[in-house]
């Protein structure tokens, strides 16, 4: 039984993850993976912790599905004005046509 509920949150914070991963990539911020600051490591953190505890994967499945590419981020999202931050201090990403 252990074993299966383990398991079980595991996937959920994995599916989690994916969303939010895919709500960063959708709106165009890009972090970089080494050499952040503290400042930087911490709000990072956080969003990782608010994407967990958010009740709308559903809605954000759907609105992932028709994102386009530097899409803002949606208000349901509880990372929308984190996102909205990243983005102004240049945590983006290149768009490539």
């Amino acid at each position: 039984m252990l074993k299966g509920l383990f398991e079980e949150t595991i996937s959920a914070f994995e599916e989690r993850m994916e969303l939010r991963r895919k709500m960063l990539k959708a709106t165009g911020v890009k972090v970089k993976k080494r050499r952040v600051d503290k400042d930087l490591e911490n709000r990072i953190r956080e969003s990782i912790i608010t994407c967990h505890e958010c009740n709308s994967s559903d809605t954000c499945h759907a609105w992932l599905e028709h994102a386009q590419e530097g899409a803002v981020p949606p208000h349901f999202c509880p990372n929308h004005d984190l996102i909205l931050q990243l983005k102004e201090e240049g945590h983006t990403q290149k768009v490539v046509k």
